[in-house]
C-alpha cells in the first residue's frame, strides 16, 4: 500500500515518535530531505500508474479502468504529498517549511504535466465514446474530467498547449513564493509603554522586551489588540503601515508577474480574462453575474455606512478633540470601532475575552457540534505530533463504534506558521478500490492568543466566532461520505465553500449556546452576565455597513485585477478602497503584498459574500425548527456536508432547503431589509 508521508516537525529520533498514528496510511519522518525524497517517490508512482491508464486498448476501456482509475492516481498522489506540502505552514523547522514549499511547488507543476497528456484526455475520450450509461456522480466525474483537459488547453494546437505549460508551471512557482513570503515576514515594531496607552496590561505583560521597548509583531494576537486598543494614533499609524506593507519588497513584483502570466494564459485559451477562466466552474458562472453581485450590495450597504462613518468621526474628535485630522484613517478604524461598541453599547472585549478561556471554548464547541452532528470526539493520547501545542482527536458516530476520521488542532501562533486560520485536508475521504472507504484526516490551524504562566488563552468573541468557522470546515472535511476524492468534504464549488462553515458562525450570537461557551478564566462558574451578552448581540450590527463594505473592497480589487490588471496595482488598490469601504488607503503601504488570497482564492475572493446568502439562509431553518434540533442537524449532515460535491451544490441547497435559496436572511442578518 502507498503511504502518506506526514512529515515529523520535533527533530527527534524515529525510536522516540509514539506508535499511534491516525490511519493505516500515516508514516512519519522529521527530516526535509525525506519530506522531499517521499514527495518526488510519489509522483514517480503516479506517473507510472498513469502511463498504464494511458496505455490500455479503447475496447478495454471501463468506467473503473479509466476515469475512476484516474481519480484514483490523483488521489493517491493527493494523500501521499498533501502532509508535506501542509509542513510549509506549520513546522518549526525553516527548512522543513522551505521542503514543504518546494513540494507544493513539485507537485503543482506535476499536475500541470498530468492535464497537459493528450494520451490521457484521449483515453477519456475515447471511454466517453463508448457511450456506456452513467448516473450521478459517476457521469459528474467523467464530465468534470473531461473539462480539466479542455480548460488545460487540450483543444489547442500543440505549440499554444506548450506555452500554456510553461505558464502554468511558472505560475505554480511564483504563487507559492508569494504565499510564503507573507508565512516568513517577520516585522515588528518596538513601542514604549507610553506609545501603548490603552493597550491591556495582560497584553503587554506577555510581550517581549528589545532595548527596553516592547516588541509588537504583525501576527495577529499582537496586531488585534494593539489596533483595537491603543489610544496613540501615532502608534497605530506606525503598526498599521508595517501590517500592510508585510512582504511588499518581495511580493510586489511577483504579484505584477503573476497577474499578467495568469492574463496570458486567459488569453490562450479563449477567455477573455482570467476571472472569466476561473468563475466558469463557479456557481456565478461569470464576472458579469459577479459584479451585479458586488454592485448591488455595495449600493444597499453604502447609506448604512456613511452613517456608521460619520459616528465613527465624531467619537474621533471626542477622544482627539476639534484638531483632530478630519480624514478617518486606516489606523483610526478598529479602533473607533471597539471604542463605539465601549461608548454606545459598554460592550468591552477586553472583559469579555475574560469568559472565553480557549480549552473552555474548546470543550464546550466539540459539544456543540457533538450534538447538532451526531457525533463524538475522543482525544487521542500519545499521538505523534509535529508541535506540543497541536492536539489529535478521533471522530465516531455518537452511537459507538470505530472512529471514521480524525482532525488535529494547531491552535497558537510560533515564528514562521501560518499567518491566519484555516482548516487543511490532508486526507480526502473516498471509496478504495477494495470497497473500503478512506478515513479523512485534516487539520484546524488558527493563531489564538497563546497562554501564559498566570493565565490560560483568552479569546474574544471574534475569536470564538473564526473558531467556530474554521472547524465547520473541518466538519465539511470529515463527515464526507462522497464515493471519489474529486468531490469530497469542501472540494465544493469555491463560492460556496464557505458556506456551510458561514452557517455555524450563527451559533455564537445564540444566548444558550453563548452561555455555554463561557466562563471565567478565574472561575469557570461564573457565566458570561446576562447584560453583557445581551450588550453584545446588541452590538452585533453596529459597523455591518462598513464591515462588509470592506469585504466588498477585497473582492472588487480581486475582481479589478483579474478582469483588467492594472499596471499599477497600488494604485488601483488605493482608488477601489476609497471607493468601496470609503477609509482611504495608507499613504506609502501596499496592501495587496500581503492579500494572501489572491493565490488561490483569485478571481474569488467575492465568494466569502456570495457564499454567506445561502449559508443565512440555510440557518432560517435552525431557527424556524430549533437551533440545536438534531433532526435538523442530521439532514443538513447528510444533504450539505455528506454529499460534497458529489451533485450540483445548488440542488443540494434546494434539498435542504424545501425551496430554491433566498437573499433575504442574509440582508436580515447584517440589518437591512428584505427588497
Amino acid at each position: 500500500m502507498n503511504k502518506l508521508l506526514l512529515i515529523l516537525l520535533c527533530a527527534v529520533p524515529a525510536a522516540a515518535v509514539p506508535a499511534f498514528v491516525p490511519a493505516p496510511t500515516l508514516n512519519y519522518d522529521p527530516t526535509p530531505t525525506a519530506l522531499l525524497q517521499d514527495c518526488r517517490d510519489a509522483q514517480k508512482r503516479a506517473a507510472s500508474t498513469l502511463a498504464g491508464v494511458a496505455s490500455l486498448p479503447q475496447t478495454a476501456r471501463t468506467f473503473d479502468n479509466t476515469p475512476w482509475a484516474f481519480e484514483r492516481v490523483l488521489a493517491q498522489l493527493y494523500e501521499d504529498t498533501s502532509s508535506g506540502q501542509f509542513m510549509k505552514h506549520v513546522s518549526v523547522s525553516s527548512a522543513a517549511r522551505s521542503a514543504g514549499n518546494d513540494c507544493e511547488t513539485e507537485v503543482g507543476k506535476f499536475f500541470i504535466e498530468v492535464f497537459s497528456r493528450e494520451d490521457l484526455y484521449k483515453a477519456l475520450k475515447d471511454y466517453a465514446a463508448k457511450g456506456e450509461s452513467l448516473k450521478g456522480d459517476s457521469a459528474r466525474l467523467l464530465e468534470k474530467q473531461l473539462l480539466d483537459f479542455r480548460r488545460s488547453g487540450l483543444e489547442l494546437p500543440a505549440s499554444e498547449r506548450a506555452r500554456l505549460t510553461i505558464m502554468r508551471k511558472r505560475l505554480t512557482e511564483l504563487e507559492s513564493q508569494f504565499s510564503r513570503n507573507i508565512n516568513e515576514s517577520k516585522d515588528f515594531a518596538l513601542f514604549t509603554r507610553a506609545e501603548m496607552d490603552g493597550a491591556p496590561e495582560d497584553f503587554v505583560a506577555r510581550l517581549e522586551k528589545v532595548d527596553g521597548k516592547h516588541k509588537v509583531t504583525l501576527d495577529y494576537p499582537d496586531f488585534f489588540p494593539f489596533m483595537d486598543n491603543v489610544r496613540v494614533g501615532a502608534s497605530r499609524k506606525i503598526l498599521e503601515g508595517k501590517f500592510n506593507n508585510r512582504a511588499s519588497r518581495e511580493n510586489l513584483s511577483l504579484l505584477d508577474d503573476i497577474l499578467s502570466l495568469r492574463k496570458k494564459a486567459a488569453r490562450i485559451l479563449g477567455y477573455p480574462s482570467h476571472a472569466a477562466f476561473i468563475l466558469e466552474t463557479r456557481m456565478a458562472k461569470d464576472p458579469a453575474t459577479v459584479k451585479a453581485f458586488i454592485d448591488r450590495l455595495k449600493a444597499r450597504l453604502r447609506p448604512l455606512a456613511e452613517d456608521e462613518l460619520v459616528t465613527l468621526k465624531a467619537l474621533k474628535v471626542v477622544f482627539e478633540g476639534k484638531d483632530a485630522d478630519p480624514v478617518f484613517r486606516a489606523w483610526d478604524w478598529r479602533f473607533y470601532d471597539n471604542q463605539l461598541k465601549r461608548v454606545r453599547y459598554s460592550v468591552d472585549e477586553q472583559q469579555i475575552r475574560e469568559y472565553f478561556p480557549a480549552d473552555l471554548v474548546t470543550e464546550q464547541m466539540l459539544a456543540v457540534y457533538q450534538k447538532l452532528l451526531g457525533v463524538k470526539f475522543k482525544r487521542v493520547e500519545n499521538a505523534s505530533l509535529w508541535h506540543p501545542d497541536v492536539k489529535l482527536f478521533s471522530i465516531s458516530e455518537a452511537a459507538g463504534g470505530e472512529p471514521f476520521a480524525y482532525f488535529y488542532m494547531d491552535m497558537f501562533p510560533r515564528e514562521g506558521k501560518y499567518k491566519h486560520a484555516a482548516a487543511f485536508d490532508l486526507i480526502k475521504g473516498r471509496l478504495l478500490a477494495d470497497g473500503t472507504y478512506r478515513k479523512p484526516v485534516s487539520a484546524i490551524v488558527a493563531n489564538f492568543d497563546k497562554p501564559t504562566a498566570e493565565r490560560p488563552s483568552l479569546l474574544t468573541h471574534d475569536d470564538v466566532d473564526t473558531y467556530f468557522h474554521e472547524f465547520g470546515h473541518i466538519m465539511h472535511q470529515t463527515l464526507t461520505r462522497a464515493r471519489f476524492s474529486r468531490f469530497s468534504g469542501s472540494e465544493v464549488a469555491r463560492d460556496f465553500v464557505e458556506g456551510p462553515s458561514q452557517m455555524l458562525e450563527n451559533w455564537v450570537w445564540d444566548p444558550e449556546v453563548l452561555s455555554s461557551l463561557s466562563g471565567h478564566y478565574q472561575d469557570r462558574s461564573k457565566k458570561l452576565p446576562k447584560e453583557m451578552l445581551d450588550k453584545m448581540i446588541a452590538a452585533r450590527n453596529a459597523d455591518s455597513g462598513l464591515f462588509n463594505l470592506r469585504q466588498l473592497n477585497f473582492a472588487s480589487i480581486d475582481q479589478l485585477y483579474h478582469t483588467a490588471p492594472p499596471s499599477d496595482t497600488t494604485g488601483a488598490y488605493a482608488k477601489v478602497m476609497k471607493e468601496v469601504f470609503l477609509i482611504p488607503m495608507s499613504e506609502g503601504t501596499h496592501p495587496q503584498a500581503g492579500f494572501g488570497h489572491l493565490m488561490g482564492y483569485d478571481a474569488g475572493y467575492y465568494g466569502y459574500l456570495w457564499s454567506k446568502v445561502y449559508a443565512q439562509d440555510m440557518f432560517s431553518r435552525f431557527e424556524a425548527e430549533g437551533i440545536m434540533n438534531p433532526a435538523v442537524g442530521a439532514q443538513y449532515r447528510r444533504k450539505i456536508l455528506e454529499v460534497g460535491s458529489s451533485g450540483d451544490e445548488m440542488e443540494a441547497l434546494k434539498s435542504f432547503l424545501g425551496r430554491a435559496p433566498k437573499e433575504d436572511a442574509f440582508l436580515k442578518s447584517i440589518g437591512l431589509k428584505a427588497e
